[in-house]
């Protein structure tokens, strides 16, 4: 009885078998094709996901440090997955990791991504599949900071000095890096400043070109510097100079002393310029001893400088050229008209005579100086006087009397023309007469 029921059974199941395993297979791609139509697998794609290395230390504890190359550190990810998945998922959520534990002979690194919202039934994959490495040994150096300024101060103004807060900075970074650099430079901006400036400056690395040099790698113990700018107020002054001798005997230094430049602008501190009208330079280099032609020497006229006072420009380092013109000494005889004599303070109570110039129409002097000098020398316009206050000092007497007495002319002649000797006035004092006194006398 059982075995009859079990062949029935068999019978049943194995009969038309294809078409039932037919049925099977086509309900289950039924089954299949709506679960997709209700839940279909989808793709999307995540840009620019900034690649993180970890495990680093593997690297830089053995003294190295590695530099991404190619832009590698940046992948687009593709994940593909269900729709329902997908859409729970934002860029924010997608990760990529390159291990340093896995550093390649070729080094380079793998790069995994994943998702920190979902990672199951997702499928990634990066556009990059390796970061690509430069490894180098840490070299660590130090430089000067160059300190300068762009721009320009005010007018009438200059920089008159720059101080940075400290003048190294220490680097560290791939070698091949730090041996590129050649400066660093700080650059402070002055366009416009009339008084001091402080201010923080950023410090740029430079080739030996000159072409700024830019890499994260490289690491620098301070990355500003603060710069103190003094600016200082200008001033045009006038170039004198100072013949410490005189040239060979019957020669005289000429008024024409030149040089070149022949006026400087300094630079200071408003207080320090106001003073300042010129600059006079007495240097030996200007002696024209025994000299019976033209001079021409260099002269450095920085050390003539007033304390607190500099050169405008910078760059100039105050050598001047200076030519001091020698001529021969001339001489000249004038016929000064006797009108041009007079004695000055002359005593109220006694008559004075100048005895050289009575009833004289000249007086004639002898003068001597440049050729230029002395021919410029009018006899019309040169006047003699004899002070009077300063022969009766001279004599020591307490006051004047009748008598006869000497004393020396002062004539108003120019500096650079000088007297052949000195000349003297004969000065003749009488009793003043009453001519009234003398005509009632007579009539008696």
């Amino acid at each position: 009885m059982k075995n009859s029921i079990l062949k029935k059974a068999i019978r049943m199941v194995t009969n038309n078998f294809g078409l039932k395993i037919l049925a099977v297979i086509v309900s289950c791609g039924l089954w299949v094709a709506v679960d997709n139509i209700n839940d279909p697998i989808d793709t999307d794609t995540y840009y620019n996901i900034p690649v993180e290395i970890i495990n680093a230390e593997l690297v830089t504890n053995e003294g190295k440090v590695y530099d991404v190359l190619d832009g590698t550190d940046t992948v687009n990810v593709t994940v593909k997955g269900k729709r329902t998945v997908l859409s729970y998922i934002s860029k924010e959520d997608i990760k990529a990791v390159a291990d340093m534990s896995e550093l390649t002979f070729m080094n380079t690194v793998g790069i995994k991504a994943y998702s920190v919202r979902s990672n199951s039934e997702l499928d990634f994959k990066t556009n990059i599949d390796s970061v690509k490495l430069s490894i180098e040994n840490v070299l660590r150096d130090q430089k000067p900071i160059n300190v300068s300024t762009s721009g320009e101060p005010a007018a009438g103004y200059v920089v008159g000095g720059i101080k940075p807060s400290q003048n190294v900075v220490r680097l560290s970074g791939p070698e091949s890096l730090i041996k590129q650099i050649d400066h660093v430079e700080a650059v402070a901006n002055v366009d416009g400043s009339s008084s001091d400036i402080d201010t923080s400056v950023e410090l740029k690395l430079y080739d030996a070109a000159n072409n700024e040099i830019k890499n994260s790698s490289i690491k620098m113990n301070i990355t500003t510097v603060n710069v103190s700018v003094t600016i200082y107020a200008t001033k045009v002054v006038q170039l004198s100079f100072a013949i410490p001798d005189e040239p060979a005997a019957g020669y005289v230094v000429s008024d024409e002393v030149f040089s070149m430049p022949e006026t400087v602008t300094i630079a200071g501190r408003s207080s320090a310029l106001e003073g300042v009208s010129r600059i006079v330079v007495s240097d030996p280099a200007l002696s024209v001893e025994g000299m019976t032609e033209n001079m021409t020497a260099i002269v450095n006229i920085k050390k003539y400088l007033p304390t607190g006072v500099q050169f405008a420009d910078s760059s100039f380092g105050g050598n001047v050229s200076v030519t001091v013109g020698i001529e021969q000494i001339v001489s000249k005889e004038l016929s000064i008209p006797a009108r041009n004599f007079a004695a000055g303070n002359k005593p109220e109570n006694l008559n004075l005579t100048l005895r050289e110039v009575e009833d004289q129409e000249d007086y004639k002097i002898r003068i001597s100086g440049t050729k230029a000098a002395v021919d410029a020398v009018n006899a019309e316009n040169v006047i003699g006087v004899v002070d009077m206050n300063g022969l009766l000092e001279n004599l020591g007497l307490p006051e004047w009397s009748v008598g006869i007495y000497q004393g020396d002319i002062t004539f108003n002649l120019p500096e650079n023309v000088k007297l052949d000797r000195t000349y003297q006035m004969t000065i003749v004092l009488e009793e003043i007469v009453d001519e009234v006194d003398d005509d009632e006398n007579n009539i008696e």
